[in-house]
């Protein structure tokens, strides 16, 4: 078991959301050397992860110990961080964002590790575009127990980027030192493409799947499902070119590959909705509605599939 030994003692970063995507991250940054805390809300969760470490299995394999674990936001105060990673659910961003705003001194970053659209601006609005940067995650998988991350996949790379300059030397650091340790990282030209692809990758099949609850194959198999996969990227697609977000001319080609290949992963939107927690479908087809009626675009097929989660989470009082 590989262990942090803090070498790298330039950064210390904090990880909010011990979930798939706060697993990962930390096990490859402790991995690099650098000073890593993990948070998170779950008692359980922490006590398993400080006893035994954080595992990664199949498409990512390690197992790292885990010096410096907190159980709430609050107590990241005493670490003295100049970064700070939000890789909770984006229904608790703003939560989040609040709780670190009360602790957080001048010199700290802010970093949304999150599926969706638009999560670093809610960032921003908080610790203002000098303080705030993005990742777009490409990997994917499901907690098998505790402390231990089953990941489906990785479409490498992942892509990190700072909002504004003051950001791009941190960015730099992080891409290095994920890069270090094999997890391939980049720093992109402009991010909110990326950001968008990376939407209508999730907002085309995850809400499918949670609705049908099938596994990502199960729907990419089904003839009728599929075309519904499909026209859902199309209507995605011709909101972001009016955006003015450049996908490319294969974009569409690429999404469908892309999807074919996920193999049974079971989206977090699904898993969510078995567990009777709210959904990220608001920052995901929901934010292409959005942009939709900003630009007088129908989105019928994004309406449908967010009314449909919607109502799978509601719970009457």
């Amino acid at each position: 078991m590989a262990s942090n030994n803090n070498n790298n003692n330039q950064l210390r970063i904090g990880i909010i959301g011990l979930g798939p995507v706060g697993c990962v991250l930390a096990a490859h940054l402790i991995e690099s050397g650098v000073f890593v805390v993990a948070c998170d809300i779950m008692p359980q969760k922490m006590d398993k992860i400080k006893k035994s470490g954080i595992q990664l299995k199949h498409t990512l394999q390690k197992k790292v110990k885990v010096e410096n674990v907190c159980y709430s936001v609050q107590e990241l105060e005493m670490y003295d961080l100049d970064l700070a990673v939000i890789s909770v659910k984006t229904p608790g961003l703003k939560k989040v964002l609040g709780q670190l705003s009360e602790i957080a001194s001048e010199n700290l970053f802010v970093m949304c590790a999150q599926n969706g659209i638009d999560n670093e601006q809610e960032a921003a609005r908080v610790f203002g575009d000098d303080r705030t940067l993005r990742m777009v995650i490409n990997y994917a998988g499901n907690m098998s127990d505790l402390n231990t991350v089953h990941v489906s996949f990785f479409n490498p790379p992942n892509y990190v980027a700072a909002l504004m300059p003051k950001g791009e030397e941190i960015a730099e650091k992080v891409s290095e030192l994920l890069n270090s340790v094999n997890l391939q990282t980049e720093i992109p030209d402009d991010i909110q493409d990326l950001v968008w692809e990376k939407a209508i990758l999730n907002a085309a099949l995850s809400a499918v799947c949670a609705i049908t609850r099938k596994t990502m194959k199960e729907v990419m198999d089904f003839p009728q499902t599929y075309e519904l996969v499909e026209s859902i990227i199309k209507e995605s697609v011709r909101v972001a070119e009016i955006e003015g977000i450049e996908l490319g001319k294969k974009f569409r080609q690429f999404c469908i590959r892309y999807l074919k290949n996920a193999g049974h992963h079971r989206p977090s939107m699904l898993v969510d909705l078995e567990n009777g927690r709210l959904t990220e479908i608001d920052q995901l087809n929901g934010k292409i509605m959005e942009y939709g009626r900003k630009h007088y675009v129908p989105t019928p097929l994004n309406l449908a599939v967010t009314a449909l989660v919607h109502m799978m989470e509601y719970t009457p009082e």
